[in-house]
Parts: structure tokens; C-alpha cells; sequence
């Protein structure tokens, strides 16, 4: 299991069939991502298939609370299968100094979405930003009472920012 900004955590797997990688808790990786690669911190390194299957069921039972909780969600979700992804190798000390960097645009990125939200006078607050490591892609977390239409939104950011812009919300407890 591997944990990103925010709490955020994805299983992955070491694809190594000689055996000479060891990942271990605590190590930072280059993992497959969304189109693209991201770095996290390894948190558990030994999952069985029993804990992965207890993972899911725990996903899609909080899934379901927070469905039910939200009336402009939908009533039932769906079952999401959990798809480990590949763990490429370990982070290299240039890739890790460069969190810094990653942060500081994070930060910078959040307050010009926070100015654009204020500019368009959208229902919603932003409340986080996260690059993928590799920037292709630059995810906002926001909270928001209801289901916004931040079409207009995307496109500003992305003329900005030439990456892919995704909108995640996230429960306003979970906040900051």
C-alpha cells in the first residue's frame, strides 16, 4: 500500500521477478499512475489477498455511507474492484528533493483556483491541490453543499496550467 498527499492510498505490486528489488515501509517509489507516474510513500509491504479483498469491502462499504449520506450522489453506487498497479523502483534523491518544488506549485496552484472560484462566484471551496508527480496531471480537492458545474472552471485552469485538471470533492469533515 502505498500513500500519496493527503491521506490518498493505492495498492501496488513490485514486478520483479529476479527478486533484487526490495520495497519496504517507509520507502519512497516511483509507481504507475494515471497516464502517467507518481511518487508515494510505501505504507504496508506486505498485503495478502485476504487483506486486499478486506480493503475493498471496507471501500465500498464508506462508498456507500457517503452515498447514501448525499442526496445529489446518486442513490447506490457501484462495486469497485481494486486493481493493483505497478510499483516501478525506488525514488531517486533528486526525485525526492524535488518534492519541495512539487509542494510549493501545489500551494501556489490551490490559491490561483481559490482567486478563479471567487472570480466566478462558484458555490465551493478549494481546499487542496495535488500534481501527479510526473505532471500530467494536477488534481483540486474541493467542498462544495451541492453538485457544481465547474466546466468554465477546467478550461481556465487548463489554459493556465497545460495539464490535465481534475476536480475531486471531498467530505467537508475530511477538511483542514
Amino acid at each position: 500500500m502505498v500513500e500519496f498527499k493527503a491521506g490518498r492510498t493505492d495498492i501496488f505490486y513490485v514486478d520483479d521477478p529476479t527478486g533484487n528489488v526490495v520495497i519496504q515501509t517507509g520507502d519512497l517509489v516511483i509507481v504507475e499512475a494515471d497516464r502517467g507516474k507518481d511518487l508515494g510513500k510505501v505504507t504496508v509491504d506486505n498485503l495478502t489477498t485476504q487483506q486486499v479483498s478486506m480493503l475493498q469491502a471496507q471501500q465500498q462499504f464508506e462508498q456507500q455511507m457517503v452515498a447514501d449520506n448525499d442526496p445529489s450522489s446518486g442513490s447506490s453506487v457501484q462495486r469497485k474492484d481494486i486493481h493493483p498497479k505497478r510499483i516501478y523502483r525506488l525514488a531517486q534523491p533528486n526525485e525526492i528533493t524535488s518534492l519541495v518544488n512539487k509542494g510549493e506549485d501545489e500551494t501556489k496552484a490551490r490559491l490561483l483556483c481559490q482567486n478563479k472560484v471567487r472570480q466566478k462566484k462558484l458555490p465551493m471551496e478549494v481546499v487542496d491541490a495535488e500534481y501527479q508527480w510526473d505532471r500530467r496531471k494536477l488534481t483540486f480537492y474541493f467542498v462544495a453543499d451541492r453538485r457544481i458545474d465547474f466546466r468554465e472552471l477546467v478550461r481556465d485552469l487548463f489554459k493556465i496550467y497545460k495539464t490535465r485538471i481534475w476536480m475531486c470533492a471531498v467530505n467537508s469533515m475530511a477538511k483542514t
